[in-house]
């Protein structure tokens, strides 16, 4: 199920639950309401009534044996003056009548007098269901705890007692008072209550379609934005500017796109000079990387193919190319195997690091192992070019470890990932040297004591490089006693 679809659901079942429970708390406590003032009024008007009649008269109807005794008929003209007295278009007063106990049988209730015109004849038992709460509160003003529904209608009773000068206990004054129109009026309000609310309910099913349309159209476009950046277009920026937290999401999304760029930038820009495993590591490092150029300690190689210039001019161009192509091509994936990088190219040249951008604690045999591969490889690649007519050729490789500042140098028009240092130029003397010594790999002593127990090596001596004073032990490796 989509999240608008949930949005709006969860909307309207909270707008519908809360209307019910509205019209429930309305129902319930209107009724309570009209319920109390209909009680309240009741007890006033049998207490009141109660007081203006005469104890003595009502003794003497309480023994009448008929309806048509002079005082039985007295107190239901008093009876009927007061019923008439206190009725109103509000409120229906239906009957007065009194009730007395049964001297012979205190848990009995009689009639006594009665307002209607077909009266109950006197001396009738009361066998009404509030006959035990009328006993059991004689001397009290009450009405009864609730409606009373019967085939008649829907009833309050009122009770009041009445006594005599001195305070004695007669007999029970009695009102029912109809509360069917009341209560169909309390009906009719509950209803204009439920057609109000539910109008509420179809104008909250609305606003939370109008709702969840609006945060779903803020979630679309974030999803597309997402998308886009996913497949690629890192580019791609979100153009929500609310001041709510899709405004915050998008604002992170767009963070996330820009550093996804740099990231890529990044990517692009060192996929040229190290392996996609060195590449990995960089991306995946949690430490931050410096590329603002750093002092550290790096082993830097130099090769170089053997008279070169010569080879030059006895092939076409095209085939230069092609020879170079294939050389360097070869050369790289030796350099990336060994963890190491590639600085540049420097005509048929190439100068490579090891322990940049990434220490490498074993950087020594690294560069060592690349150079052995190397012309391994430039072996493979003469028997090669020898099938194809191609002149064999031979390369030489200077090897060198010592500090020097590695990083991105240059203007804000031109920059490059190099090294930097004294230790760059002895390596590229050593190279050069290879001709003069004629070994293909010559490398310096702190090289040689960064690996001196894993190769066969040849200390060579010390000899002066050029344009340095002070002189320098070399070391070859002895190619023929490799494994």
């Amino acid at each position: 199920m989509k999240y608008r679809t949930k949005l709006y659901i969860s909307h309207v079942c909270i707008a519908s639950i809360s209307i019910l429970l509205a019209i429930i708390i309305f129902s319930v406590r209107t009724e309570k309401l009209v319920f109390n003032i209909l009680k309240s009024r009741s007890v006033t008007i049998v207490a009141t009534a109660a007081s203006q009649l005469d104890p003595q008269l009502i003794e003497a109807a309480n023994r009448a044996k008929s309806i048509k005794d002079p005082s039985y008929l007295k107190l239901v003209t008093q009876l009927r003056n007061i019923l008439n007295a206190n009725r109103r278009d509000d409120l229906f007063v239906s009957e007065l009548y009194i009730l007395y106990p049964n001297p012979a049988n205190p848990k009995e209730l009689l009639w006594s007098v009665d307002s209607e015109p077909s009266p109950t004849p006197p001396g009738t038992v009361y066998n009404s269901s509030d006959k035990d709460l009328i006993l059991n509160n004689l001397n009290k003003n009450f009405a009864d705890p609730a409606f009373t529904t019967d085939q008649f209608g829907v009833w309050l009773s009122g009770f009041a007692p009445i006594k005599d000068t001195e305070g004695n206990y007669v007999a029970t004054l009695a009102v029912d008072i109809n509360a069917a129109d009341i209560h169909d009026r309390i009906q009719e309000l509950v209803k204009f209550a439920i057609w109000g609310l539910i109008c509420a309910l179809a104008l909250s099913i609305i606003i939370a379609h109008v709702l969840s349309k609006k945060v779903t159209k803020s979630l679309h476009h974030l999803h597309d934005v997402v998308v886009q950046i996913g497949s690629g277009d890192l580019k791609t920026r979100s153009s929500l500017a609310s001041r709510d937290e899709f405004g915050e999401l998008s604002q992170g999304i767009n963070f996330m796109a820009q550093g996804l760029q740099e990231r890529d930038r990044l990517k692009m820009s060192f996929a040229r000079y190290v392996s996609a495993h060195i590449l990995d590591k960089i991306l995946h490092s949690e430490a931050p990387l410096k590329l603002e150029g750093e002092r550290r300690k790096v082993t830097l190689l130099f090769s170089d193919i053997r008279q070169f210039t010569h080879l030059a001019e006895t092939l076409p161009p095209e085939a230069v190319v092609t020879l170079l192509n294939d050389y360097f091509g070869q050369m790289i994936e030796v350099i990336f195997s060994h963890s190491g990088t590639l600085d540049k190219f420097i005509g048929d040249g190439i100068m490579a690091e090891f322990g940049a951008p990434l220490d490498d604690m074993s950087q020594e045999e690294h560069a060592i192992m690349t150079a052995i591969q190397m012309h391994k490889e430039l072996d493979k690649l003469c028997t090669k070019w020898e099938k194809q007519n191609q002149p064999r050729i031979q390369m030489g490789v200077g090897i060198h470890t010592g500090e020097a500042v590695v990083g991105n140098i240059g203007s804000e028009k031109r920059i490059e990932y190099t090294a930097i240092g004294d230790s760059v130029n002895v390596a590229a003397r050593l190279e050069q040297a290879t001709k003069i010594l004629n070994v293909p790999i010559l490398l310096s002593e702190t090289t040689y004591l960064g690996a001196k127990d894993k190769f066969p090596f040849k200390d060579l001596g010390t000899m002066s490089l050029p344009g340095r004073k002070e002189q320098i032990r070399v070391y070859t490796i002895e190619m023929d006693k490799l494994k």
